[in-house]
């Protein structure tokens, strides 16, 4: 027997009788909105605002009989709504899939002193130790120098924990 449960909705204080199917119903039309607007700062405002607009328009149907709501007039309420989406997309992080391609970066796993050299050789694809030889041996012929843009890196490029994730953030996987 499909016995009438009540809605409350925000904006509202009268509960709508409605049938299980009409329930069942704006139940996965709020569902699916709040999916919809995952991420968006202004989703639960708009989830209320949506809530506020439902309940204005089941009470026009209700009437003063209190009947309940069936699955069909929930469904016509929810197709006058129409779908949910953000109003603005947001952009994927690249651990959504969206490839960064080569960046640079400090990288702090097996760091030797803040990890500039490991970010090098992960951003040229080169080896480590080659990179610190190098590095090592231009900052030597310089008499220093090479360590003023060294420092310069170390306080500017962003840390990434390990190649690995490095390698995850370049190719979006």
């Amino acid at each position: 027997m499909n016995e009438p449960t009540a809605i409350r909705l925000t904006g509202h204080v009268a509960a709508y009788p409605a049938t299980r199917e009409a329930h069942d119903a704006l139940r996965h039309y709020l569902d699916e909105a709040r999916r919809a607007l995952r991420g968006d700062p202004d989703a639960d405002e708009i989830v209320r605002d949506l809530e506020s607009a439902i309940g204005d328009r089941l009470g026009a149907l209700t009437g003063p009989g209190h009947e309940p709501v069936t699955g069909a007039q929930m469904a016509t309420v929810l197709a006058e709504l129409g779908p949910v989406s953000p109003a603005r997309p947001a952009p994927p992080s690249p651990a959504e899939g969206r490839p960064r391609g080569r960046f640079w970066c400090r990288i702090d796993e097996g760091k030797w002193f803040g990890g500039v050299c490991l970010g090098i050789a992960a951003y040229g694809g080169f080896g480590v130790d080659w990179v610190r030889t190098v590095v090592l041996l231009l900052t030597l012929l310089t008499g220093g120098a090479l360590a003023v843009p060294y420092l310069v890196l170390l306080l500017l490029l962003p840390v990434v924990p390990t190649v690995a994730d490095y390698e995850r953030q370049r190719d979006g996987r």
